[in-house]
This record gives structure tokens, C-alpha cells and sequence, in this order.
């Protein structure tokens, strides 16, 4: 550790933090902030909210247990939005995505196509979409939703 002894360098600047962690993790949290991208593990809650050209997106992301990509596609008022998981695994109860416009809507939730019992809600500026039964989504599964105008 004398090496990098802060009288002589600059105390944030060990190969071990500096250069390879903090950066790198303070670009990540910009691109988080980006794509609007909540996730709460042990509730199985996801959201997002893309903040960067919105009406045709797509995102890699991480979860606890795997990672995937998301995309959201708008045309007016109908939004398609898509979770396809690329490794491991994912628990779904809830999830979060801001429409359009804010106006009544309804949403059709699909897993590899077999519609899901869902409950959808528009509240602070954003659809909340409750599964019925927790979703166990695995490497290779697409979930899709449908929203538009109730």
C-alpha cells in the first residue's frame, strides 16, 4: 500500500478503486438513470422508463440472478414493450413502464405467448402491472406487453 500512499499520488487513484471501480461504476449509474431502470430482487419488482428516444429503445440489463435486453416500441398511443432474458433467471410480480400519454390504458402481458393474468394501474406518471402469479422467467423467455388506450 505504500506504493500508492496519498503523499505521494492522489489518494483515489489506486489501480484497485480508482481507475477500474468508481469510473466505470459512475458511468453505470448514468446509463441506469438513462434507461429508468429499477429492479428489486427479493419483491420481484422491474421497471423502466428510457429517457433517451423513447418511442423505439432498447437496452441490455442486469438483474440479481441473469440479464437480458429490453425494447419499448410506441406508435400514437399503443405501446409494445419486450423483456427477453439471455441468461439465468428472473422472478417477475410487478412491473413498472411509463406510456405515452398519460390517459387510461390497458395492458396484455404475454410469456413465450400464453397471456398472463395482469392487473394494470396508472399511477405517478407510469402503468404498474401486477402478475397474479409470480412469473419465472428463464433464459430464452420473451415477455411481452401490449398497452393501449382502455
Amino acid at each position: 500500500h505504500d506504493r500508492y500512499h496519498a503523499s505521494r499520488r492522489n489518494p483515489w487513484n489506486e489501480v484497485e478503486c480508482g481507475d477500474h471501480y468508481s469510473r466505470a461504476m459512475a458511468s453505470y449509474g448514468v446509463f441506469l438513470a438513462a434507461c429508468g431502470y429499477e429492479h428489486d430482487a427479493p419483491n420481484g419488482h422491474l421497471a423502466f422508463a428510457p429517457r433517451l428516444t423513447p418511442e423505439d429503445f432498447r437496452a441490455p440489463f442486469t438483474t440479481a440472478e441473469g440479464w437480458g435486453t429490453f425494447q419499448q416500441h410506441r406508435k400514437g398511443a399503443k405501446q409494445t414493450n419486450s423483456i427477453q432474458l439471455k441468461s439465468g433467471g428472473l422472478l417477475l410480480k410487478t412491473l413498472a413502464l411509463t406510456p405515452s400519454t398519460l390517459v387510461a390504458y390497458k395492458a396484455v402481458v404475454r410469456l413465450n405467448g400464453r397471456t398472463l393474468p395482469s392487473v394494470a394501474a396508472l399511477t405517478k406518471g407510469r402503468i404498474e402491472i401486477t402478475l397474479q402469479e409470480p412469473a419465472h422467467l428463464k433464459a430464452g423467455q420473451k415477455l411481452e406487453v401490449q398497452i393501449t388506450p382502455a
